[in-house]
């Protein structure tokens, strides 16, 4: 039926129906990709043009209307994959932003207070390769952390004055580890010490007789910690990178 003012209604609703799956797909297409966007859009674009032919005939609204479904569809299922994603991202960094012995994990690094600690475990008289990414989990920066391009050196970067521990730095490297790692009378690290060895703690040089975990954290201090037997003393020479 044609309207008095010509032209025919059903034409005119169905073209209204491809006009919304075009500007649904290009939604979709815009905030969640190729897969729904492009399909509504080609079915809006075959719709209208299916309608400007035979506007007389029922025709393109099946498809303009399928366009509209699959955009908005497209659309909700993308937004449900972006929420589930970070829910769960956040619950896993979560466990990693946790703060170790009141250390925080902030998003940048601080510069107000920065120096560098040396810090060697000797197991039995062979070095220890201490990883590179405590203290950075990947999403923040703990005070307390080092680098890959500066292994065995403690990085401190804190926006306030507080004298840090070797505590202090297991603590943060058991948070950003997959392993168990504590620093005790039988545990250094990820190392579980055997029957009849001793943990004996060197700071620049010399024996340090107390808890391990209490020593301070001062710049360009050398910290060795030693698994024994055999005791190495005095420990091995410990040189900072260049740079250091």
């Amino acid at each position: 039926m044609i309207e008095p003012g010509g032209g025919y209604p059903v034409a005119r609703r169905n073209d209204g129906l491809a006009i919304a799956s075009l500007a649904t797909g290009i939604a979709s297409l815009v905030c969640c990709g190729l897969v729904t966007g492009v399909p509504a859009i080609i079915m809006g674009l075959v719709s209208r043009s299916r309608i400007a032919r035979t506007p007389e005939i029922l025709t393109g609204a099946g498809m303009a209307i399928a366009g509209v479904i699959l955009g908005i569809a497209g659309s909700l299922i993308w937004t449900a994959v972006v929420i589930v994603g970070g829910i769960v991202v956040y619950n896993v960094n979560a466990g990693h932003t946790a703060t170790a012995s009141s250390i925080p994990c902030d998003q940048l690094e601080h510069t107000l207070y920065h120096y560098h600690v040396g810090l060697q475990i000797i197991d039995t008289g062979n070095p220890v390769a201490i990883p590179t990414d405590i203290g950075r989990p990947g999403f923040c920066f703990y005070w307390i952390h080092m680098h890959a391009d500066s292994p065995g050196v403690i990085h401190i970067e804190s926006p306030q004055l507080r004298t840090f521990t070797v505590g202090d730095f297991f603590d943060v490297w058991a948070k950003t580890s997959n392993q168990p790692v504590r620093l005790d009378s039988s545990h250094v690290g990820t190392i579980s010490l055997s029957s009849g060895q001793t943990v004996v703690a060197f700071v620049d040089g010399q024996r340090y007789e107390g808890d391990p975990r209490s020593i301070a954290l001062v710049s360009h201090g050398v910290i060795q910690l030693e698994i024994t037997p055999p005791t190495i003393d005095p420990p091995p020479v410990y040189t900072f990178p260049p740079g250091f």
